[in-house]
């Protein structure tokens, strides 16, 4: 048994380490805060239970000794306890306080560190914390001290006052106006350089540049908020520009099935947007006797319409035995298919009904062709099979059965602070998915289907019009967010 206390990291799921990764993928239980990218918990098994403990400003849900009672508890209970925060959990994140604590009740713990708001959050936009020509130095302080300090300590802001290198405030947001009047009290100039950059680490990061008077005003006003990182002195004020991202700050939710999801996802902020995966549904294996099996790798035909199904008929046949020709929907299906050696004889771009009018080209009469696919699917490509005087059959080899997505609450939270652009549906079950456990989506959002079909089942469920990618893939994806960026 043992709690790890792990570094999130700030902002992106790229940012988190591989150990960080590793140690989630056997966790039994999961403790997080709110500042996480909620797509990290999908990397835990299935088997494991979260622990929604976060921390607001103004609302305190879970006390730090309930969260301190709670580690200790789950990690007397054995296996691994991943207490996972963002950015690091020994900078300003109470690691020390809770290893301390779990110390002391004998529970044993180790640690992972992420990577830090002020050095990651500062980098994605820009600004390095040190620079040999004016920062040798970087100082850490927190805007928010313990409540019998508070800000109004003196010899504390002094020593930040007189930093020679950039001081990186956490936490300071709220209390800048405070802030800012302790440092020129002790000496800070007026027209000292400072930076605030609010969302580190995100694509959607925004950051304002101006003097210690300025950026005070600015907090007098409310125009300051968190999460934000402030940097006075130094290094504040440099501006490097990075490479500018096609889908620069969309935000974008993609519901589509583990791994699918995660890995559209990171293909999109790889071009500059924040994405959500929410993988409303998962797969469930159906039994299949032994002469579905053969019917399989002996057909004439064998009709794979998803990388899930190409997945699943390896588990199920050698699929090296396969004799006959094989169709999918969709580039995933047939890079996975690929993967395994199978070079597909017909490929379908969008959904059903351009497979149908490839089969009805393709199939000859007497043939026979096996559908291996999801108990729930589309019966025109049968139709159109069978009006070609070819034998068609369908072997459900799994269903999309209905799977609760960690971290919502997380998303929830961060989709009616910073918006939605777009919701991508990857399927007309995802839709329904969807509808059952979300109800609508943003109303400001606009919606985009992975297919014909999936659109027809949008506007049945939510009376909208959706978008349908050009091409079934990731740069049909990108195709259609680019098109909503841009009108």
């Amino acid at each position: 048994m043992s709690v790890w206390l792990v570094g999130a990291g700030c902002g992106l799921p790229g940012l988190l380490t591989l150990a960080a990764a590793e140690c989630l993928s056997r966790a039994d239980h999961v403790i997080y805060d709110r500042l996480i990218h909620p797509d990290i918990l999908q990397l835990a098994p299935p088997k494991c239970r979260f622990h929604l403990v976060g921390k607001s400003a103004q609302n305190h849900t879970v006390r730090q000794n309930e969260i301190n009672e709670l580690m200790a508890s789950l990690g007397r209970g054995g296996g691994t306890v991943v207490r996972l925060k963002g950015g690091d959990p020994f900078v300003f994140g109470r690691g020390g306080e809770e290893a301390e604590f779990l110390e002391r009740q004998g529970v044993p713990w180790n640690a992972i560190p992420g990577v830090t708001s002020a050095v990651g959050g500062a980098v994605t936009s820009g600004l390095p914390v040190t620079h040999r020509d004016v920062s040798s130095s970087v100082l850490f302080v927190t805007g928010h001290r313990r409540s019998d300090i508070g800000v109004y300590d003196d010899n504390y802001w002094r020593k930040a006052a007189n930093a020679e290198g950039t001081v990186a405030v956490y936490m300071g947001a709220v209390n800048f106006n405070a802030v800012s009047n302790r440092l020129l009290s002790c000496g800070k100039s007026t027209d000292t350089p400072v930076s605030v950059v609010k969302w580190g680490g995100w694509n959607r990061a925004s950051r304002i540049d101006g003097t210690l008077v300025e950026i005070a005003a600015m907090s007098r006003r409310g125009e300051i908020s968190g999460p934000s990182v402030i940097y006075i002195g130094g290094s504040a004020g440099i501006n490097l520009s990075r490479e500018r991202t096609p889908l620069r700050g969309m935000q974008v939710v993609i519901c589509r099935p583990y791994p699918e999801c995660w890995n559209t996802g990171r293909a999109m902020e790889a071009m500059g947007a924040d994405c959500y995966g929410l993988p409303l549904l998962e797969l469930e294996e159906l039994d299949v006797g032994d002469s579905e099996r053969n019917a399989i790798t002996s057909a004439d035909w064998l009709v794979v319409t998803s990388p899930r199904g190409v997945r699943r008929i390896a588990g199920l046949v050698d699929i090296r035995r396969i004799g006959g020709k094989v169709a999918a929907i969709g580039e995933g299906t047939s890079a996975e298919l690929k993967s395994r050696g199978i070079v597909p004889d017909l490929v379908a771009g969008g959904d059903s009904k351009n497979l149908a009018g490839l089969l009805s080209d393709a199939v000859s009469p007497g043939e026979s062709v096996v559908f291996a696919r999801n108990i729930k699917g589309a019966a025109s490509p049968l139709e159109a099979v069978r009006a070609k005087g070819a034998t068609a059959s369908v072997i459900p080899t799994y269903r999309m059965t209905a799977r609760s997505v960690p971290g919502v609450e997380v998303m929830r939270e961060q989709w009616e602070m910073c918006g939605v652009d777009a919701v991508i549906f990857g399927s007309s079950a995802m839709a329904e998915a969807y509808a059952s456990e979300l109800g609508e989506p943003p109303e400001e959002s606009a919606l985009v289907a992975w297919g014909a079909e999936c659109a027809v089942a949008i506007k049945r469920i939510w009376g909208r019009n959706a978008g349908i990618m050009p091409s079934p893939d990731t740069d049909g994806l990108a195709s259609s967010l680019l098109r909503i960026r841009d009108s």
